[in-house]
C-alpha cells in the first residue's frame, strides 16, 4: 500500500482515538463527581430528615448539611485498609444518634475550613452487638425477629483493627459491672489517621455536655471544634496538634 494512502488512513483514526479517550475520561470524572455528589446528597438527606420529629419524647435537634460535604458512604474494607494504610478522617454514627447530631455540624466545619474534601462515613447503628442482664448473666439482647444481636463479622473485623486503641467493654447494672471480653465503638466515634497510624479517636462530642439533646453552648462547640482541628492540623502535617500550642 502506498505510504501517504497509509498516513490518510492512520491520521484520522488516531484523531479519533484520542477524541473517545478524551470523553470517556471526561465520563468518567463526571461520574466521579456525581457519585461523590450524591454521597452527600444522600447523607444531608437522611440527618435532616429527623429535623424536629421526636424519639422517646425528646425532639431531635434540627442540624442544616451542607449539600456540598465532603461525606462518602465507605464500607468496613476501605475503612480498615486507611486505618492499616492510609491517611484520612473515618466518621462512626448514625442519625438517630442525639450525640452524632451534635458533633456533626461541628465536624463538617472543622474538615470544610481545613480543606480536607474527604470524610469516610459508616452508619454503625445495627452493626454492633448488644447485651442485657437476665437472672444477673450477661446474655445477648433479641431483635424483633427475636433472633441474637451478636453484630456483624465487619464490625468485629473493625475492633480488632483499632483493638490497642481502644478501651474494655464493660456493663454496669444495678452497681455489678460486667466484663463482654471484647472493646467497643461507641457512636459518634471520629478517627484520624495519617499514614496508617491512628492520630486519635473522639468518642461523643464534650465531657461537660450531659444529653445528646441539648445545644452547645460556644464555649462547648469551641472546645469540640478545637479538638477535631488539632488532629486535622496533626494529620496535615502542620504545626498545631493537641500537644502543642499554636
Amino acid at each position: 500500500m502506498n505510504k501517504n494512502k497509509l498516513y490518510f488512513i492512520l491520521i484520522p483514526i488516531c484523531v479519533i482515538l484520542c477524541a473517545l479517550l478524551t470523553v470517556l475520561s471526561y465520563l468518567k470524572i463526571i461520574n466521579n463527581e456525581n457519585n461523590e455528589n450524591n454521597d452527600a446528597i444522600k447523607f444531608k438527606n437522611e440527618y435532616e430528615l429527623l429535623n424536629g420529629e421526636k424519639s422517646s419524647n425528646k425532639e431531635y435537634k434540627k442540624i442544616t448539611i451542607d449539600k456540598q460535604n465532603p461525606v462518602k458512604y465507605s464500607n468496613y474494607d476501605e475503612i480498615i485498609d486507611v486505618i492499616k494504610n492510609g491517611t484520612g478522617v473515618i466518621y462512626l454514627g448514625y442519625p438517630e444518634c442525639p450525640w452524632c447530631r451534635t458533633a456533626i455540624p461541628v465536624l463538617l466545619e472543622a474538615l470544610k475550613n481545613n480543606d480536607i474534601y474527604t470524610l469516610y462515613y459508616l452508619n454503625i447503628k445495627d452493626e454492633r452487638d448488644s447485651y442485657v442482664i437476665q437472672d444477673g448473666q450477661l446474655t445477648y439482647e433479641l431483635d424483633e425477629n427475636n433472633k441474637e444481636i451478636k453484630g456483624t463479622e465487619g464490625y468485629f473485623k473493625l475492633l480488632k483493627a483499632l483493638d490497642k486503641y481502644l478501651t474494655d467493654y464493660m456493663i454496669v447494672y444495678e452497681n455489678e459491672t460486667y466484663e463482654t471480653g471484647e472493646k467497643r465503638l461507641y457512636a459518634p466515634s471520629v478517627i484520624f489517621v495519617k499514614d496508617g497510624k491512628v492520630l486519635g479517636i473522639q468518642v461523643s462530642t464534650v465531657d461537660t455536655q450531659e444529653s445528646g439533646y441539648d445545644e452547645l453552648t460556644k464555649e462547648q462547640y469551641s472546645e469540640l471544634y478545637d479538638i477535631y482541628e488539632s488532629y486535622i492540623l496533626e494529620m496535615k502535617d502542620e504545626t498545631c496538634s493537641l500537644d502543642s500550642s499554636c
